[in-house]
Formats: structure tokens, sequence, C-alpha cells
């Protein structure tokens, strides 16, 4: 778990607007899936690896997972999991969403967890069909995929000292997180805590789980900043060598130099780009890579990039 708030950035499109909400400054609610027990993997999709693999072309097979909204006279519409600001909102407001596509040939009666809202039916469905036209039209309807568990780097590469890791954790860092961020960025990775015993359940109550700090120093000697940062931090610390890594200062430059890049897609509505994170490299998170988006995140680099489009085309497309 990142102990530093300026690691990563989110940016998402107001619903209806073209204005730029900070993820840290509002409150959010997505159409995502949930997970439930048994329900069915989606079909394979093409590797990610090639991003061009995900650019999808009129006439290409493809498919996604979200909430679906049916209303009379109105064409079907598939909601992207992106976020969109719940400060404001009402219970009296119709069921729409901003950012999605819209259907044709799905049945209401089949959507998992369907239920009429003002006349509205929504639910969630895996939706695979062609795209042509600008709409997605459905030959496979089937229960939503669940999202991907988010995963964090909670190994530590550091033996247990002698006598084991102290218990718990809690043990006063600011004067090594200044040392690291503020006085030699380009000295070190971002520092993470990590739990060698599990990580928190959640609970208040209790003993709470041992906490390590992993040190990365990408220049230097890692033997030396460890005695400087033992007489900074008295808590379980393990400092390891991270040659050739990013440092935080190098991070910085790549955010600065991503961010020149993306700043105009995202201000526009129509690029479809929900949100942006990351270190070393970046992950977009948007409604679908079209041949024209992806010309121009070509010309931001894909090197730096790792690209999650919503709507994304299946194999033997």
């Amino acid at each position: 778990m990142s102990m530093d708030g300026r690691r990563q950035w989110a940016v998402v499109a107001a619903a209806g607007a073209g204005t730029l909400v900070a993820l840290v400054a509002a409150v959010l609610v997505a159409n995502r899936p949930p997970a439930a027990p048994g329900e069915q993997a989606p079909p394979p999709t093409r590797a990610a690896a090639d991003p061009r693999a995900l650019v999808v072309d009129d006439g290409d097979l493809v498919e996604a997972s979200g909430q679906v909204l049916v209303a009379p006279g109105k064409p079907a519409r598939l909601c992207a999991p992106a976020p969109v600001p719940a400060i404001g909102r009402t219970g009296d407001e119709p069921l729409s969403c901003a950012l999605g596509v819209d259907v044709t040939g799905v049945d209401p009666a089949k959507l998992t967890g369907a239920s009429v809202v003002r006349g509205v039916t929504a639910g969630q469905a895996r939706l695979r069909g062609t795209w042509r036209g600008g709409q997605l039209h459905v030959t496979e309807q089937g229960p939503p995929a669940a999202a991907p568990p988010v995963t964090l780097d909670d190994t530590v590469p550091c033996g247990a000292p002698k006598g084991g890791w102290k218990p718990g954790g809690g043990a006063d860092g600011i004067a090594m997180h200044r040392y690291v961020y503020e006085q030699h960025p380009d000295r070190f990775r971002p520092l993470r805590v990590a739990y060698p015993d599990g990580p928190p359940t959640g609970a208040t109550a209790g003993p709470q789980p041992t906490e390590v700090m992993v040190v990365e120093v990408v220049a230097g000697d890692a033997a030396g900043e460890e005695q400087r940062l033992r007489k900074l931090f008295d808590g379980n610390l393990c400092v390891v060598a991270a040659p050739g890594r990013p440092s935080i200062a190098r991070q910085e430059q790549l955010r600065e130099q991503v961010s020149a890049g993306l700043d105009p897609l995202m201000a526009d509505p129509a690029s479809g780009i929900w949100a942006v994170g990351g270190d070393d490299v970046f992950t977009v998170e948007l409604m679908m890579l079209t041949p024209r988006l992806y010309e121009q995140l070509d010309a931001v680099g894909f090197d730096l990039l790792r690209v999650e489009p919503w709507l994304r085309p299946t194999v033997g497309s």
C-alpha cells in the first residue's frame, strides 16, 4: 500500500458537463457489475499486451458488462462503469448514464437483478454482439462479468530480523517520509507498507496486523541508507536495493509528461476517458479504443500507457 497520495491521480468526466472532477475531491458512484457467486466468466478477449488489438472498428464483434437501462420509447442503454458525482443527486432523478452505448436486441427479462424504477427497467448483463453504426447489436446476453479484484504489492522482500517483527504498526514515519520524499526523491521509490502476517481485515478491535515499511533504494548505497533510515524510524523496516527502477522524482517527471498528452483528451468528453492513474506505467480507463483515439494515445507513448477499454473486441472478431 502506497504511503504517498501523490503517486496516483485520477479524473473523471462529470455527467452532463465537460468539466473534470478529482476523484479525491468528490463522492462518486460507479455502475460496476457486482461480484456474484456462480457467475459466468466472459469469453476470452484479445490479448491486452498489444493495444492495437483493442481497437474497435465498425463490424467488430465486441463485448462489455454493465448496467442496462431499458426505457419506453428509447434505445436500450448499456452503461460504462465510469464514476459520476454523487453530490447533488436525488432519488427523484430518472435513471440514466452519461457514458455508455445504445444497444439493440437486449432482453429485459434476462437482466440480472432487474428492477423497474419510474418506468425504467434496470439490471446487469454481459452483452456480446456486433458494433455497427455506433450501436451494439446484441447476439449473446448473460450474467455480468465481475470486476477484476484490486491487487496491491503486499510482499516483504526481507527476512524477519532476529526475534521477529515487532507486532502491530503505527510507528511515527514523518521524519523518514520527509527524508525520502522531500530531501532525496531521486534516491528512493515510493514507500509502501506490507503485512507479513496478512493485511488488515477492517476490524477496529483486537490486535492489529504487523506492518513493515518497505523502502526501495534506486541510487546510492542501500546499506548506508538503511543506517540513516533506522535513526529516523523505529518501526519494522525493510530496505532493499532497486537499481534501474524509476525514482520518486522520475515518476513525477513521467506523470507530467503523460499528463501533458492526456489532459487535452480528457477535457473532451467525446474521448470517453474517465480515469488515469499509476506510477511507472499509467493505466487509462476509457469507453472504447477507436482508431482515432489509438493514434492520439500512440502520440503520448504506449510504452508509458496501459489502456483498459470497457467495450473491447472479442476473439474471432
